[in-house]
């Protein structure tokens, strides 16, 4: 952790990541989702408060970073209830974007990933891949649900093109996004993934 680490070198926390995110914005404009973009606002932010740190620290530092790409992604511990649930009244998909190796790596860290019917890869996430991925699967539009923690890359595009979605609220985007995007009034935000149980309608089991 970024944060902690400079912490030990006498920076408050709460400065670190105002300075790592004000920093990731700035970025953000430069790489976009580029998984090049994570590691150099970690290092960027080093040289910021030690603009003499040693290579051997700024490795150390983007190493951090790069861990999040290595590393298995914390997974909800009610994902299995809830992929159960859903999966009684509805088939299950995941359109997830960014670089080949970084989702593929992703995808076989998912422990669950069998239980999606469809999985696709894409550069990006936008109103033509979202078409793309109904006609494929021929998926019922107002029937559909997507969950997901981007406003641009989830929500809005999955909402032009007539899809119910949910927003799970996540610091990682906020800064970058909600900038740039508005949530549409329709669309609710929730703060945790079971809560998307009480909003996607499940037939009462019999």
């Amino acid at each position: 952790n970024l944060a902690r680490q400079l912490a030990l070198m006498g920076i408050d926390e709460s400065t670190v990541i105002e300075a790592q995110q004000a920093i990731d914005e700035e970025l953000y404009k430069t790489y976009g989702y580029s998984a090049l973009r994570f590691p150099e606002s970690f290092d960027r932010t080093l040289t910021h408060f030690f603009p003499a740190a040693t290579e051997t620290e700024r490795s150390t530092i983007r190493s951090i970073a790069e861990g999040v790409f290595r590393n298995p992604a914390a997974v909800h511990n009610a994902a299995m209830a809830i992929i159960e649930r859903l999966r009684r009244h509805y088939r299950l998909g995941i359109l997830t974007a960014g670089e080949e190796w970084v989702q593929q790596t992703r995808l076989r860290q998912f422990a669950h990933v069998q239980q999606f019917q469809a999985v696709e890869i894409v550069e990006q996430k936008n109103v033509a891949t979202f078409e793309k991925f109904i006609e494929t699967h021929d998926v019922d539009r107002t029937r559909s649900w997507v969950v997901g923690d981007s406003l641009k890359s989830d929500i809005v595009p999955a909402h032009a093109v007539g899809l119910n979605a949910v927003l799970i609220a996540a610091r990682n985007w906020d800064r970058i996004e909600m900038s740039e995007f508005r949530l549409p009034p329709q669309i609710q935000r929730v703060r945790d993934l079971s809560e998307i149980l009480r909003i996607i309608p499940l037939p009462s089991s019999p």
